[in-house]
């Protein structure tokens, strides 16, 4: 049976050997076009090529690689998909190989039949192939090579013809080899085919897409004056089928990832042997415990390449798909019953897998491990700050309205199944409608604001740049212009536009782009945004009265109070990393920015977390660089001589041959040269003010400072001022006593804390130290099991399962109220193999809620109490 590495290579080996290919290295997850969130195709690296804007570097043009995707956010996500089938995936690795101009139909249908069934060895018997309705070429060339007519069939524009991707763009009909897993995988449908179904028991394994025609906006079609091939295998599809079974979760790719879940979980998989009947306290596998697995299994292997290629959790573009998928992850390691944090450890098996695949997996093995793991602590902290906000409504017996729900889950990661489940148990209902309409809001919101380009966009722009040209962009010295509307395109809610010349600054370098107007005597637009496509500037409207035509007349004019706000921004960046240089060293180097008109986002690494002090000197530099009023100017000059300056250049950016390097002063007095196309201050005086906001951890070895100047400091040191001055009111005290008198009532409130927990401990040993009696002998010690008084919270329970451990010796306690479930186990019986985790397991999820723990001890969840003495009855009978 061929493994999955091995069917890897037999592919590249085929098309490099056989076919004369190049084979081109995985480029990473992160696409170097900036508006593109993730890699998800095979092709992305070689759309330029494509699109004839860069000529193929190979000899002949051709090419083949294995391709690392990923599918998680926007319009091609399969994550709602992903564990509830068996062949979704978040990430997956894309088999393909390329023609740029160079063969086509002939040539390669013949390889991928000859690839498939020499090569893999699949029974002929059971393949299919799909063509485009009017392909008759394509039907031609199969039927030459000994497909019979029978498994050919014709299918429409829906299944068979790929593009164009928007309006206009490249285009043309595919031929698709499909596998019959059997009719055991069957729907049972009557009319169950390849051509009237898409049940489990066909699998498309191979779509070779032959583009060949150009759509225009109108949907007319023209030949393409050169013919390209673009297909695409993905590597678990053809594992799976390759080693005959359904599900891609069952082939070496993952399996051992499941396996590895299943075991740190103590779940069986449904469909792995296990023993019958189950060790004590373990789990019986049903689907639903199938699909948690699933997920974790995906989203582990799909963190560990994200991260590998250098993406970081956060609440924004791939940083916040990224933080979706891992905290995914652990709500269904919760449902397991398992404890955070978890998934970090399944970095191992991952990388044991694929890391001879790719081995920057190896060598970033650390790395990944403890962003994880710090994720996981904090998502667990998030999940502790959530519950506060549920306890407000919980003590005004108060039903939880859509908003709070949603906050929940959108500020502090609350599944809204989980806010449902804590309500329930306190009598208390949530408005789910509420819940949904909020969260439909955000969505609308984050669609308007994030939907830049896809790689379809980038093929609709790049062809309007062809035959429009490129923008000439005006605003390093203009902030207003009159200019002619070269090209519209149209989208949901926004109308894009493009100028022949513009004052409108393109989003680029971490600077956000302009807002503003265009203007006429019947028109006024209101530009949300602007973003560039290679070198043409688009402009993002809403019509607010009037129409626009292509060939009218404007007046581009932009925001330029928000222009002057992000300038300033944009210096304090070069600012900020020029002084940390000076505070703590070398180590310092730029790994991405944010500058918008009410801030500045500055990430570098730095292996620690800055002292008070450090960031105190930090601020103290930039205020005295902004007060000697030091001069910003800008030189336009060829790459490499501005190299020769020392200019700081940001690893891994791609530059043009012709650079702007903004200096900070001159001479000796020269504090900061980086290569830079953002708008900056005439001099950092026009900065006013800086203040550093805060100072934290991103990942490991990656820290961020955010940063206000200008109008934003001042309005955020008056935010202070307010807060202050309303605490001097509140303890009637001066400024410098409003620190003392906080600390004062925090001892305070702490002495009493402590009073009240000694207070409930000894009133819960003095309701347990009657219980001791009340043991039961069992070989190898005492078993105390039993229901105590609802009243007592967590705190006290433990008190009393620690009184009763203590006193009986060797032991297992267990003890539950309608709130909570606590056992603890002395060594001699963990060395027999009795599990508190387990034993709380079992409890907790019986009764519908989760628990766990380690081995010696472990709390857990009750939620329907009203069968818990038959549950502990069965738990008793059980360890007796």
């Amino acid at each position: 049976m061929l493994k999955g590495n091995e069917i890897r290579d037999l592919f590249l080996n085929y098309f490099k050997e056989k076919r004369q290919h190049t084979i081109v290295e995985s480029s990473s997850l992160v696409p170097d076009n900036p508006t593109v969130l993730l890699t998800t195709a095979g092709m992305l690296q070689f759309l330029p090529m494509f699109l004839g804007i860069v000529k193929p570097p190979y000899n002949p043009p051709r090419a083949a690689s294995c391709q690392k995707c990923a599918r998680a956010g926007g319009k091609d996500s399969d994550i709602e998909n992903v564990g509830r089938t068996p062949r979704h995936h978040t990430f997956f690795e894309m088999l393909g190989n390329f023609s740029f101009g160079d063969y086509y139909k002939k040539e390669v249908i013949p390889w991928a039949w000859e690839f498939v069934t020499e090569v893999l060895k699949l029974d002929k018997d059971r393949l299919w192939i799909t063509i485009f309705e009017t392909d008759d070429e394509a039907y031609e060339i199969w039927r030459s090579i000994g497909v019979p007519a029978e498994r050919i069939k014709r299918k429409g524009k829906k299944d068979n013809f790929w593009g164009p991707p928007g309006a206009s763009g490249s285009c043309g009909p595919c031929s698709e080899i499909h596998y019959d897993l059997g009719e055991e995988y069957s729907c049972g449908h009557p009319n169950c085919g390849i051509d009237t179904c898409e049940c489990d028991r066909w699998v498309e394994i191979w779509n070779l897409v032959f583009t060949e025609l150009y759509q225009d906006e109108e949907g007319n079609q023209s030949p393409l004056e050169k013919k390209n091939v673009d297909t695409g295998m993905g590597l678990e599809r053809i594992t799976m089928v390759c080693q005959g079974v359904a599900s891609t979760f069952e082939t070496d790719l993952l399996k051992p990832i499941l396996d590895k879940v299943s075991e740190m979980s103590g779940v069986p998989y449904s469909k792995t042997p296990h023993p019958n009947p189950l060790p004590q306290g373990a789990r019986e596998p049903n689907e639903k415990t199938d699909i948690s697995l699933r997920i974790i299994t995906d989203h582990a292997r799909c963190v560990t390449f994200l991260i590998s290629d250098g993406v970081i959790p956060g609440n924004e573009g791939r940083s916040y798909v990224l933080r979706m998928i891992l905290r995914r992850a652990l709500r269904h390691g919760k449902i397991l019953g398992m404890e955070l944090p978890f998934l970090y450890k399944l970095v191992d098996t991952v990388i044991e897998n694929y890391g001879k695949a790719y081995p920057e997996l190896v060598t970033n093995k650390e790395k990944i491990k403890d962003v994880i793991k710090k994720e996981e602590e904090r998502f667990g902290k998030t999940l502790d700050r959530g519950y506060k906000l549920l306890e407000e409504f919980i003590n005004q017996k108060k039903d939880i309205d859509g908003e709070s729900a949603f906050r929940l889950y959108d500020t502090f990661g609350f599944p809204f199944e989980l806010t449902r489940e804590i309500a329930q148990e306190n009598g208390l209902n949530v408005d789910e409608n509420g819940y949904k309409v909020a969260m439909q809001e955000q969505k609308d919101r984050a669609k308007a604001a994030t939907a830049k380009i896809s790689v379809t966009g980038d093929i609709k722009y790049a062809k309007v740049e062809e035959q429009v040209g490129s923008t000439e962009f005006l605003g390093y010295e203009e902030n207003e212009s009159d200019s002619k509307v070269l090209a519209l395109i149209e989208g949901e809610g926004y109308i894009d536009v493009v100028l022949d010349k513009t004052p409108f600054y393109a989003e680029c370098g971490g600077q956000i782009g302009d807002s503003g107007f265009l203007t006429n005597e019947t028109l006024k637009a209101e530009v949300l945004t602007t973003f560039k496509v290679n070198h043409l500037f688009v402009h993002r409207c809403q019509i607010v009265n009037g129409e626009i035509n292509v060939g009218d007349n404007v007046h581009a004019k932009i925001d330029l109070n928000k222009r002057e706000e992000i300038r300033v921004h944009h210096t304090s960046a070069h600012l900020l990393q020029a002084a940390l240089i000076k505070v703590v060293g070398n180590e310092v180097k730029q790994a991405g920015s944010l500058v918008e008109e009410n801030r500045m986002r500055f990430d570098f690494t730095f292996s620690r977390a800055m002292t008070g002090q450090e960031i105190q000197k930090t601020e103290d530099i930039l205020n005295k660089w902004i007060s000697e009023k030091l001069e910003v100017h800008t030189d336009v000059m060829d790459i490499e001589q501005a190299k020769l300056t020392g200019a700081t250049a940001l690893f891994g950016e791609k530059y043009e041959d012709v650079v702007r390097v903004v200096n900070i002063g001159y001479d000796e007095n020269c504090i900061s040269k980086e290569f830079c196309a953002g708008t900056h201050a005439r001099n950092t005086g026009d900065l006013r003010l800086a203040k550093i906001v805060s100072e934290s951890a991103i990942a490991a070895g990656t820290r961020r400072i955010e940063l206000v100047v200008s109008d934003a400091a001042l309005k955020f040191l008056n935010k202070k001022a307010y807060v202050t001055n309303e605490l001097e009111a509140k303890f009637k005290v001066h400024t410098d006593e409003v620190l003392e008198r906080i600390e004062k009532l925090t001892d305070e409130n702490r002495e009493l804390q402590k009073e009240l927990i000694k207070a409930k401990e000894e009133n819960a040993r003095n309701k347990f130290a009657s219980f001791v009696s009340k043991a039961q002998n069992i070989e190898g010690g005492k078993l105390f099991i039993s229901k105590v008084d609802d009243s007592l919270d967590g705190n006290g329970m433990k008190t009393g399962v620690d009184l009763l451990s203590n006193k009986l010796g060797e032991s297992i306690v267990v003890l539950a109220n309608a709130k909570s479930v606590i056992a603890k186990v002395s060594e001699g019986f963990v060395s027999k193999g009795i599990n508190a985790g387990k034993i709380v397991g079992e409890i907790s999820r019986a009764t519908g809620a989760n628990g766990g723990g380690r081995p010696n001890f472990a709390q857990g969840g009750i939620k329907d109490s009203s069968a818990l003495d038959e549950i502990l009855a069965k738990i008793e009978s059980e360890l007796k």
